[in-house]
């Protein structure tokens, strides 16, 4: 992987930093607050004191759980917990996400409330990588596509330029005709 334009050279490489990982399994832990939750992931980036009071605050507001912030995530929906999840990864103010099929499992409100997440967040000019299996999903949200196949990209395009690919097969020609009755 190259981000602008350089190799990561390990583990501890100092760009990883500008990249936030939202993983498919729920990262958090139960017994504590989602507020909590935050400071914990926070401290990782040593987002303490004030800047990481100010980011925990942000991210809750960002993913809607403003009002949840003192409540222990075991009493969380799956889908309040997967916009947790989203929350944690945006603590450090990342270029770069990678949503790993963030609306698995997850209800219909939850799973907008995610993708209006998402694309506040491609609006503000953060790059996703966004991980599914759903098509729907990939249209609503993304700029470009890669398919991949039993682990080989067998297509990378834009989404117009992936029907393109696609063969037709059923095609359905109107015509209307003005027939001049007098009808508006």
């Amino acid at each position: 992987m190259l981000i602008e334009g350089l190799p990561l050279r390990g583990d501890t490489d100092p760009t990883k930093r500008k990249i936030g990982l939202v993983p498919q399994d729920i990262a958090l832990f139960d017994e504590l607050s989602a507020r909590d939750n935050l400071t914990f992931f926070g401290a990782l980036y040593q987002l303490n004191g004030a800047s990481g009071k100010r980011a925990t605050a942000e991210a809750l507001e960002l993913v809607g759980l403003t009002d949840r912030a003192k409540d222990k995530v075991r009493t969380f929906s799956g889908g309040m917990k997967r916009r947790l999840n989203l929350a944690a990864a945006l603590l450090h103010d990342p270029e770069i996400l990678l949503p790993d099929e963030p609306t698995v499992g997850v209800d219909l409100q939850s799973r907008n409330a995610i993708f209006d997440n998402l694309e506040t967040l491609k609006k503000r000019g953060k790059t996703l990588l966004y991980t599914t299996h759903y098509m729907e999903e990939a249209e609503r949200l993304c700029d470009r596509l890669v398919v991949i196949d039993h682990g080989k990209v067998i297509a990378d395009d834009t989404l117009p330029g992936l029907y393109r690919l696609l063969p037709v097969t059923n095609l359905l020609a109107i015509e209307f005709e003005n027939s001049n009755t007098g009808l508006p």
